[in-house]
């Protein structure tokens, strides 16, 4: 059976089309596009008219690219973007489609059910870090499923809207951002966290994994990759000093000479400052040496259910 998953995020709308075969998800087509839905939401908790209208029409152009791939089996969700704004309704009745909007418990679940479908971490003790436009999701779990799972207002969009900065950062800046994504870490995630990784075995015998457009782009630049290989990407393992050195290159330098590095899409070289900065700050509160990547998330974890 073909079906498809059009996810509505804060940052891109993406699509992804698989055959299902029993358990198995064959993934046949995978496209996005960026319409920042969450720009101007935090100032305001209202999405504003032009994303609004940018997303309709990529929801619209990925319902057609679908029916063109022979699926006509599309569930459409919508994550924090949607879930917080005062004036979603805006969106939904352009829309004119059904839309779940989907609950910080249910991006969580789907997630980590995404993740496993890889059957190299079915099996293992792992720590899966979502982290996208709006916010961020810690899951902890094992062959026996999902344990403990935490949502954190903590995204790479979020961050841009509230921290202004220069085109090529300077270190107050970049101290300033690293504050805010702590004082998030701290106040709700670490505690619970570590609990639940000493509750599985040290932190050395736990996989984090990486999951989401950030985790992709790290693998994507690592490899110096301008197309889109599953099978390589999920065999990339960043260590934490890896990682560091990206994002120092990303603050480093300006935006006309990010945009030449291989394997990060020009659209994403603003927010890659942020996404990178949240992965860093998050193995280094955790204690994480490495961090594995997953090309599989939330959409896996639908089409899974």
């Amino acid at each position: 059976m073909r079906r498809g998953v059009i996810d509505i995020g804060t940052n891109s709308v993406k699509l992804l089309i698989a055959d299902l075969h029993d358990d198995a998800i064959s993934p046949q087509f995978e496209t996005s596009r960026q319409t920042r839905l969450g720009s101007g939401l935090y100032a305001e908790g209202k999405l504003q008219a032009e994303p609004i209208h940018a997303t309709v029409v990529a929801v619209n152009e990925l319902i057609l690219l679908a029916n063109r791939q022979d699926c006509t089996n599309i569930s459409i969700i919508a994550t924090s973007a949607v879930r917080e704004a005062l004036n979603s309704g805006e969106l939904l009745g352009t829309l004119a489609q059904s839309v779940q909007i989907l609950s910080s418990d249910d991006e969580a679940c789907l997630a980590f059910s995404g993740v496993t479908t890889d059957p190299h971490l079915a099996k293992q003790k792992i720590v899966v870090l979502d982290t996208g436009g709006g916010s961020t999701e810690f899951i902890v779990g094992d062959a026996d499923g999902m344990r403990f799972h935490l949502s954190l207002s903590l995204g790479s969009v979020r961050l841009m809207e509230s921290h202004a900065i220069s085109d090529t950062p300077g270190a107050d800046e970049l101290a300033a951002v690293r504050e805010s994504i702590d004082t998030q870490l701290h106040a709700r995630a670490m505690r619970g966290v570590r609990r639940q990784i000493a509750a599985l075995g040290r932190a050395r015998q736990v996989t984090m994994v990486g999951t989401g457009g950030m985790a992709g782009i790290l693998a994507k630049m690592e490899l110096g990759m301008e197309d889109y290989d599953r099978e390589r990407i999920e065999a990339v393992e960043l260590s934490f000093e890896r990682v560091m050195a990206w994002r120092e290159k990303l603050w480093e330098l300006p935006l006309t000479q990010r945009v030449e590095i291989a394997g990060l899409p020009a659209n994403r070289a603003d927010v890659a400052l942020f996404g990178s900065l949240i992965y860093e700050q998050a193995m280094r509160q955790l204690g994480f040496c490495a961090l594995r990547v997953s090309t599989r998330g939330i959409r896996f974890g639908v089409l899974r259910s």
